[in-house]
């Protein structure tokens, strides 16, 4: 019962942790943008003045250049160095209100927490004795926390990657009846008539402003080599290139370019389709197949050997632990595999 309260305590601690943060977020807010804006400034000065001979800086900011490629597509509301700040800020707020609220709540208990194996003993409380090194648990909770933003960032990245290739057949079927135009003037016309759940919207957008504004062309290929970068298929490299072309000499094969490559793509996009339908009830076994095993195995067993015998040797002994992690492991990764089977990228293979 007195464990209950200290959990109760504990989630209170993260509430008003939770409560100062939205109190303090708006007067960051402000910082963080201008701050992201002169960051991202600096980075373009120093990439416009000095080119490929600022591999030093690079190798220092590897951090911010990882994050802010990730949030280049994973962000529904990407900013230019703002994004990379804002996201750093709620991870760093997140790991300080874990830690001192595990740290205060371990502070009041009356004693020490003693950990075993978790099926058997579980947490024990031992009454008079001081609490020592009790940030111990504390940071490491914390880590746990402040990673789950990041972890969920890579998982949408990797999500937006894939339906991003799905998503440049519909630019480039919209990009065609604006050849006419120049390169950026494409771009932009093209961004404002895709939907809003395309997730191409915002990076079609900075890869016109890329097209608009670039004072160097060294500018304009990082940020066209960014675009088809996060896409990550060879359709992207290729309409990118058919851009560049069109920035140097002129729009005048742009609209058969494109239509042959809008073309393809949907040649393409048939083909996987049909091999997704063959193949859908092995990827479904792969997904739910495994799952359907385990349980019926452990039924099986549990109406064999009873059930306190079966969690006996599942959990009480180091065997059946091992067999425990190895089996997770093995249902963990086929699900993953099915998943990217379930739904390739739109690409040559």
């Amino acid at each position: 019962m007195e464990l209950l309260l200290y959990m109760i305590r504990l989630i209170l601690h993260l509430l008003v942790a939770g409560g100062l943060w939205l109190l303090v977020r708006p007067l960051i807010e402000r910082h963080l943008q201008q701050w992201g804006r002169k960051l991202d400034a600096q980075r373009n000065l120093r990439r416009s003045r000095f080119g490929q001979k600022v591999s030093t800086v690079r190798q220092t900011m590897w951090l911010y250049r990882h994050l802010d490629n990730l949030l280049y597509f994973a962000a529904k509301r990407y900013e230019p160095g703002i994004s990379v700040l804002r996201f750093a800020s709620r991870s760093g707020m997140l790991f300080l209100g874990v830690f001192l609220s595990c740290l205060l709540t371990l502070k009041e208990l009356p004693g020490q927490l003693n950990f075993s194996n978790p099926f058997l003993e579980g947490m024990v409380l031992n009454d008079g004795a001081p609490v020592q090194h009790a940030w111990r648990l504390p940071l490491f909770l914390a880590v746990l926390a402040a990673c789950i933003p990041y972890l969920r960032m890579r998982y949408s990245y990797a999500q937006r990657k894939v339906r991003g290739s799905y998503d440049l057949l519909d630019v480039i079927q919209i990009a065609t009846k604006f050849t006419h135009l120049s390169a950026d003037s494409i771009l932009q016309r093209t961004s404002d008539l895709l939907p809003a759940d395309n997730v191409l919207k915002t990076p079609l957008k900075l890869l016109g402003a890329a097209f608009a504004n670039y004072s160097h062309e060294r500018e304009l290929n990082g940020e066209a080599e960014r675009f088809a970068g996060a896409i990550g298929t060879t359709f992207a490299v290729e309409f990118v290139s058919d851009l560049l072309y069109c920035e140097k000499e002129g729009t005048r094969y742009l609209k058969s370019s494109l239509m042959t490559l809008s073309r393809t793509m949907e040649l393409q996009r048939e083909t996987i389709l049909t091999v997704k339908a063959s193949s859908r009830d092995a990827i479904s076994l792969g997904l739910y197949g495994n799952l359907i095993v385990l349980v019926s195995s452990v039924g099986t067993f549990m109406y064999m050997l009873k059930p306190d015998v079966y969690f006996k040797l599942q959990f009480e002994t180091s065997i059946g632990l091992a067999f425990m992690m190895v089996i997770i492991a093995g249902l963990f990764i086929s699900f993953m595999i099915s998943t990217i089977l379930a739904r390739p990228k739109l690409d040559y293979h």
